[in-house]
């Protein structure tokens, strides 16, 4: 476990490197879409400050309110969180080391079960679907942050959802000290 100093520190950069990327990607999404800072105010219900705050990454925003100014932009919310690192992960999920590694812990036949558990619809099945997930990745010595990755993924879609999701939650431990902010 990491000493409560050091995930102090830990956690003030994830929090400034969010608030980095939340203003470089509001900022693109609001002139891709061709609006003016006043005009997404308005088509989002926030103050002009709001959106000054925060495409300069001095504002500390509610879910909610990323979500009004997300909708507004027609956007879903979690672009806004999104950053390169994320991106790439995403495009070579397919190839990473992760998807290796759970391919060889999750066969086809269990990879099938967990999409049956998941269609059934039922809360009970789909802790199953998840845990075989996480099972897959624990026993692919994935680190934690990529092992709940995988029960996320699992949960949506299995896997290759799982593996994106671990490859996702591995990039908490890849950058842990960084604060490049995956610019």
């Amino acid at each position: 476990m990491t000493a409560p100093s050091t995930r102090t520190q830990t956690s003030s950069i994830y929090v400034e490197c969010a608030l980095e990327t939340v203003a470089r990607n509001l900022y693109a999404a609001r002139i891709g879409v061709g609006m003016s800072q006043e005009q997404l105010a308005e088509a989002a219900k926030v103050s002009r400050a709001t959106i000054i705050q925060l495409e300069s990454g001095t504002g500390d925003p509610r879910l909610s309110t990323l979500a009004t100014i997300a909708d507004a932009l027609g956007i879903f919310p979690a672009l806004l969180l999104i950053g390169r690192d994320e991106i790439d992960a995403i495009a070579n999920a397919p190839n990473s080391v992760e998807a290796i590694l759970i391919s060889e812990h999750l066969p086809t036949k269990e990879l099938e079960g967990m999409r049956r558990l998941l269609q059934s619809g039922i809360p009970k099945n789909r802790n199953k679907a998840i845990i075989m997930g996480t099972s897959a990745a624990t026993s692919a010595g994935l680190t934690a942050g990529a092992i709940a990755g995988a029960a996320i993924g699992s949960a949506l879609i299995p896997g290759i959802g799982t593996v994106i999701g671990a490859v996702l939650g591995s990039l908490l431990s890849q950058h842990e000290t960084s604060k490049d902010c995956g610019k």
